[in-house]
């Protein structure tokens, strides 16, 4: 089962670089952070009682974590240089050379992290039966479930945001 985001109606691919990288940043990482270590106290309650969700909940904590390195290194390192060449060709400039040459590297590094977070939510959906409550779950099941769904729905828009549109028109301008 391969995951792949479905079109929303934002229309991502009109927007600036420089719009997008706030997006991502306002909306996404902030949802991951906030809405991902919710969602792991949740799920590790519900597991006290439902241990076939104990391996969910593996998986999930490692996403959030690793989810959380990734946001900090888009942060820190990618972003503000993507914002560097959005500027200068903006205002017909020059940009500084990335400090170790391109940023093809790190590009790669955010999509291999992808990559593995579309595996992790494919075993995560396999796990849950399709995010699908046993017959007679109680409703904070039944709702977690559709909140981990949620959660994976909006890191398939991050994937695409970032893979789709916002890398390759900063490799372009680059």
């Amino acid at each position: 089962m391969t995951q792949t985001f479905s079109q929303s109606t934002i229309p991502f691919k009109a927007w600036d670089l420089d719009l997008l990288v706030d997006y991502v940043l306002k909306f996404h990482h902030r949802y991951i952070r906030k809405q991902g270590e919710e969602l792991v106290i949740r799920l590790n309650s519900l597991a006290a009682n439902h241990p076939e969700l104990n391996r969910v909940v593996d998986h999930f904590r490692n996403s959030v974590a690793d989810l959380d390195l990734h946001c900090q290194k888009e942060e820190n390192i990618l972003f503000p240089y993507i914002l560097d060449i959005f500027n200068a060709a903006e205002y017909g400039q020059e940009h500084a050379p990335f400090h170790c040459g391109t940023i093809q590297h790190p590009i790669n590094a955010m999509m291999a992290d992808h990559n593995d977070e579309i595996e992790r939510h494919e075993r995560i959906a396999e796990l849950t039966n399709d995010y699908t409550a046993p017959e007679g779950a109680e409703p904070e099941y039944v709702k977690a479930l559709a909140d981990l769904r949620q959660f994976r729905d909006n890191l398939l828009e991050h994937i695409f945001v970032e893979n789709e549109i916002m890398f390759p028109r900063a490799l372009m301008m680059e």
